[in-house]
């Protein structure tokens, strides 16, 4: 029994040593991963992840090498990162961006459903998400499978914004009208005072102003009391 324990031992302490060099990386390790995410190179990832090198590592900008992936189109380096059962699909930026954020702002359909229906990626992550990144470049197709797939429509960013907010700053009026039509809440102002309508004010999108007061005039039986701000005349 004593023996038996020792062993025991001798292989818990194995098992940790194995981890441990498993997760370690020399910061060149790091560049060269950097380098390989950056310009799809699929061979150097791999020779890299089986030295031991973590599939989460980040780049010295604190960049996980799947957003790397994803920003820069290195769709061989993307779908393995994802295929890997370690990858944390989720990992943000230093600037608190997912992958599937960027792939959203991006407007690539296809790395979002990826992110979506192979690793379940949230669609839904507190604070700034994918939604809002998508509308506030008026990505429409990536916001329809966005909302299909349980993104809020009324979710708020820690300054209050709204999808709506977004989509009506970019300007697309098709992307406004598939959230109103989702259910998004013109009456919605965010921590400045600013609703979807005051958003296209200050970006000077007269017709998304012009269709958002429409709206809201069928909507509450009266005109748009304004904002905070006076409005500049069009």
């Amino acid at each position: 029994m004593k023996n038996y324990f020792r062993f025991f031992i001798f292989i818990i302490y194995i098992a940790f040593s194995l981890f441990g060099l498993a997760r370690a990386q020399t910061p060149s390790q790091i560049t060269d991963f950097t380098k390989a995410a950056k310009f799809d190179d699929i061979s150097e990832v791999k020779s890299l992840v089986n030295a031991g090198v973590s599939v989460n590592t980040v780049d010295p900008k604190g960049e996980p090498m799947l957003v790397l992936a994803v920003k820069d189109k290195s769709l061989k380096v993307f779908d393995y990162l994802l295929s890997n059962a370690s990858i944390e699909v989720n990992k943000p930026n230093s600037n608190g961006e997912t992958p599937l954020m960027m792939a959203s702002i991006d407007g690539d359909l296809e790395m979002v459903k990826a992110l979506v229906e192979k690793s379940k990626a949230d669609v839904n992550k507190s604070g700034w998400n994918p939604l809002m990144y998508a509308c506030s470049k008026g990505q429409l197709e990536v916001a329809k499978y966005l909302v299909q797939h349980g993104a809020e429509v009324n979710t708020t960013s820690p300054n209050g914004s709204t999808p709506l907010m977004m989509a009506a700053m970019s300007g697309n009026e098709y992307v406004v009208k598939y959230l109103l039509d989702q259910g998004a809440d013109l009456k919605l102002r965010n921590s400045l005072g600013y609703s979807a309508i005051d958003m296209a004010v200050q970006y000077d999108h007269p017709w998304i102003v012009e269709g958002l007061s429409s709206r809201w005039q069928k909507l509450y039986k009266e005109p748009y009391p304004g904002g905070p701000k006076p409005y500049r005349a069009n």
